[in-house]
């Protein structure tokens, strides 16, 4: 039997499941279509479980009791798996059509999108429009909005340090998709860009941090550029900068007291500065001609002298 055929039927039996089933159980209801050996069958039946997972199937995973303790039980939930009536005006629809239409994403999830709501494209209507948008593609994005949905934790390496986040929302701005949540580690609110993770994301445990009432990310999204990350990784998300103190009241105003590190005898002092987005720091820096300088983190300095030294024309 085709795997194709295999993984079908098993979707329609987690479906129609009226209580969570083991393996065994499984094995029996599709007899014939997995292998004879227990090791064989269990290592297939895996295969078909991650088939359905990455296509975003919600297969629901428990420990049994009972007669059955111990054992593991699988079963697809209904309210999880279908889409809801989302009562859609015909304005509203018309809305997300000429949405769909002016975005790319790359991939069939915006058309396939619109079959599960009963919108599907006709052969005159959003195809022909002009692109206005197009976004790149992350094959990290379904996980992430499954994990918003559920309110789940998401882990995943960022510069090289695990983090573990309660994602809140998603967000597309100037090219690049990004996520905002609580940051359990640092125990604030962090953004991260999605194509700056490293390797794959997985989701963890429920929340337990609240999320904020009304959350709207565009509202929460960082004003500072320099808090968003870019592509260029110095190891570190603050730079250490000494600002001559004829501008000390300036970056003052800007990042407040907490952010002084040291003042000195002259009146500079050093700060703590935001440098996720490296160009716009570089930029902001910059702007206080020789009366700002890096202190650290050792690779942005270097990246600033060498951009000094190439503009300068020195070798």
């Amino acid at each position: 039997m085709h795997q194709l055929e295999r993984v079908t039927n098993l979707l329609t039996l987690l479906l129609s499941a009226r209580r969570h089933i083991t393996f065994e159980e499984i094995r029996h209801e599709l007899r014939g279509q997995y292998p004879d050996g227990k090791e064989a069958a269990r290592a297939a039946f895996e295969r078909d479980k991650a088939v359905l997972r990455d296509e975003g199937v919600p297969i629901d995973q428990v420990t049994l009791s009972g007669q059955q303790a111990g054992q593991t039980g699988y079963r697809v939930l209904r309210s999880a798996y279908e889409m809801e009536d989302f009562g859609l005006t015909p304005e509203e629809t018309a809305a997300l059509r000429v949405a769909v239409g002016t975005i790319r994403l790359g991939t069939n999830w915006a058309r396939e999108a619109l079959w599960k709501v009963d919108l599907a494209l006709g052969s005159n209507e959003s195809e022909s429009t002009s692109i206005a948008v197009e976004l790149p593609i992350d094959e990290r994005l379904p996980l992430i909005h499954r994990a918003i949905a559920e309110r789940r934790c998401v882990t995943f390496t960022y510069r090289s340090l695990q983090r573990q986040l309660e994602p809140w929302g998603m967000l597309a701005r100037d090219g690049w998709w990004y996520v905002i949540g609580h940051d359990l580690g640092h125990g604030e609110r962090r953004t991260y860009r999605v194509d700056r993770i490293d390797g794959s994301v997985k989701v963890a445990d429920p929340a337990t941090a609240p999320m904020p009432v009304d959350f709207d990310p565009r509202s929460v999204f960082p004003s500072d550029p320099k808090l968003l990350p870019d592509a260029i990784d110095v190891g570190a998300e603050d730079a250490l900068v000494r600002v001559d103190a004829s501008d000390a009241s300036v970056v003052l105003y800007q990042y407040g007291e907490e952010a002084v590190v040291k003042r000195h005898g002259d009146g500079s002092i050093d700060v703590r500065v935001p440098c996720s987005n490296v160009q716009a720091f570089v930029n902001w820096l910059l702007g206080f001609v020789e009366r700002a300088e890096v202190l650290e983190p050792e690779p942005l300095r270097q990246l600033v002298i060498d951009w000094l030294a190439e503009a300068s024309g020195a070798s």
